[in-house]
């Protein structure tokens, strides 16, 4: 068996090994996205680490390098991108790649590039794609299946590429004059995206918007219903 497995909270990665970190809130599909990875030649040599939320695999995170994935379920990215830790430095600084397991379409795609993903796998797929797709990661390419049909259906289809830019911003938090000094437009010119954004989307605020880029990605109607409130 090529593959080295750890149960979670247990951290024994050599300081050299290339490494594959799966972390994934549900055990059973963590166990499974594991033990799909070990069926496979073509990843010989990485050691999976496991844990049920970031915080189990923060060890792990901050002893990886360049040619290491981050294979994660929503919530766990949404936790590595509001971390103030250092973890999320580590991974951007040192060119560790995140691979999210989600229900996405094309339009959500666009959005997760900006945001730093390297790619997608759905939670439906055949265990050799999971293969194909950290793969493709570890080596640098990235890895979208644009055809995706459990994607659900989204208003960000209706946006444009600068929309889909100012909407990415707004999901960071920043405001309009951020985000204009950002992109080296006019907030005016931002307020008026913003507000095609809203109408596309059916939105009435801000909020809303992100929540509708969460949704994209699998996030329930409790998460909307939060942010709307």
């Amino acid at each position: 068996m090529p593959f080295k497995s750890f149960e979670d909270g247990t951290l024994e990665v050599a300081a050299n090994a290339s490494s594959l970190i799966v972390i994934y809130t549900a055990p059973m599909m963590r166990l499974g996205i594991a033990s799909a990875l070990r069926l496979y030649a073509g990843l010989n040599g990485k050691t999976i680490y496991q844990a049920g939320k970031l915080a189990d695999a923060a060890d792990a995170i901050r002893s990886a390098h360049r040619g290491d994935v981050i294979i994660a379920d929503v919530s766990a990215w949404s936790a590595l991108e509001k971390d103030t830790s250092g973890l999320r430095d580590h991974v951007r600084g040192n060119g560790v790649a995140i691979a999210i397991v989600a229900c996405t379409d094309e339009s959500a795609h666009r959005l997760l590039q900006l945001r730093g993903v390297a790619g997608v796998v759905s939670p439906e797929c055949e265990p050799k794609e999971i293969e194909l797709a950290v793969s493709d990661i570890a080596e640098g390419n990235t890895y979208f299946k644009h055809e995706n049909k459990l994607a659900p259906a989204t208003g960000l289809s209706k946006l444009s590429s600068r929309q889909v830019e100012i909407l990415e911003l707004m999901t960071r938090g920043l405001l309009n004059k951020q985000i204009a000094w950002e992109l080296g437009v006019t907030e005016g010119t931002v307020k008026s995206h913003v507000s095609a954004i809203l109408e596309k989307l059916g939105c009435d605020r801000r909020t809303q918007a992100i929540a509708a880029f969460l949704q994209s990605l699998g996030v329930g109607q409790n998460h909307n219903q939060t942010l709307a409130a």
